[in-house]
């Protein structure tokens, strides 16, 4: 089977064809990354793509594929078991983020009023499911969630699943705001941003609500974030060309390539996005000095509701206001559920989703 696996990617789709394209033209050692899903014809092309892109910039990065059957854990136990990679990350999700609240059925209408963490359960399951299945064989892989991580995340961790971090939505800000700030202070830059942000910057121009994102340099707070980043219009899908970029670093600490400072969602389980320092050995929070990890929380937990739900001892809870627009539809649904009932709990909503035409 030749060399440990360093890097298993679960799922081919945009966000992860721009991680491993980008992997392949930043990696510094002979990586080993296999790609896994379920399409051959897909798996080829990102093979030969990243190939190619390996050649094109001179990486010693190689690139291969395995079927994956997302089904069960116990499904997914058989090739883990084999390739037992050192770093995995989980880019499938059952509910895709771009055919929600975007009009076009009456499921798109529902998420759009219910918000956007209406859909925890989907994107949990295929997450809670690797996590299991690493669990079960007790991997010490470095498990990287990339789907909805800002909620997803506390689901995990509530229902003590082996879980390292996620990647992506707050490594957008810091970039976006670096980019406006002189080279030689790029690097003392501290973002603390939640999943919800994405949804105020992809507003029209002047139209964000709530607050705003929290930046330091070094350790001195920027007074006006809003004042450097007002301009900025997020777009939908392309968005991944910052997002899925931001977690490169992530995973190329996370497989041995030194240490680095990044921002990632949902370090162990915390809501909300931080700076962190990564390495080999997993990621610790990076805080600016007079911010404690409880305040860093806090002020995370405070998007949760404008966003819809929350973890709260060992149940999932959903947002008033989404209760009331999934209680229209079904009651039990809205009552939300443990996180140790994702797989019924994506049963009922798909069930719904269905029914809605989504």
């Amino acid at each position: 089977m030749g060399s440990q696996v360093d890097i298993l990617f679960s799922g081919t789709g945009y966000f992860t064809e721009i991680m491993l394209g980008d992997i392949a033209a930043t990696a510094k050692s002979p990586l080993r990354i296999v790609i896994g899903g379920r399409n051959p014809v897909r798996m080829k092309w990102l093979v030969d793509a990243c190939q190619s892109r390996a050649t094109i910039y001179g990486t010693s990065a190689t690139f291969e594929s395995v079927h994956l059957d997302s089904s069960s854990p116990e499904a997914l136990a058989e090739p883990l078991s084999k390739l037992r990679p050192r770093v995995v990350v989980q880019s499938a999700s059952i509910q895709s983020p771009w055919r929600v609240d975007n009009g076009e059925s009456r499921w798109s209408d529902l998420v759009a009023s219910a918000g956007f963490g209406s859909t925890i359960a989907f994107h949990t399951l295929l997450a809670w499911r690797m996590a299991s299945a690493l669990e079960m064989l007790g991997l010490d892989s470095h498990f990287v969630n990339t789907c909805y991580p800002d909620g997803v995340n506390q689901v995990l961790a509530a229902a003590g699943k082996p879980l390292t971090t996620g990647v992506g939505n707050v490594g957008i800000f810091p970039a976006l705001i670096g980019g406006r700030l002189p080279v030689e202070q790029r690097a003392d830059l501290r973002v603390l941003g939640h999943h919800r942000h994405l949804v105020e910057w992809r507003k029209p121009v002047g139209t964000r609500g709530g607050k705003p994102v929290r930046a330091w340099l070094g350790d001195e707070e920027i007074a006006d974030t809003e004042a450097i980043t007002r301009d900025i219009q997020l777009p939908y899908r392309d968005l991944n060309l910052i997002s899925g970029a931001s977690a490169v670093p992530v995973l190329l600490a996370l497989a041995g390539e030194g240490r680095r400072r990044a921002h990632v969602p949902g370090p162990q389980g915390r809501p909300g996005g931080y700076p962190v320092m990564v390495d080999r050995d997993g990621v610790t929070l990076d805080l600016p000095k007079g911010l404690t990890e409880h305040e860093a929380i806090a002020w995370n937990r405070q998007f949760e509701d404008a966003d819809g739900v929350s973890v709260k001892e060992g149940r999932v809870v959903y947002a008033e206001h989404t209760q009331e627009a999934l209680r229209a539809h079904d009651p039990d649904i809205a009552n939300g559920f443990a996180v140790t009932e994702v797989e019924d709990a994506a049963a009922a909503i798909g069930a719904l989703r269905e029914r809605l035409g989504g």
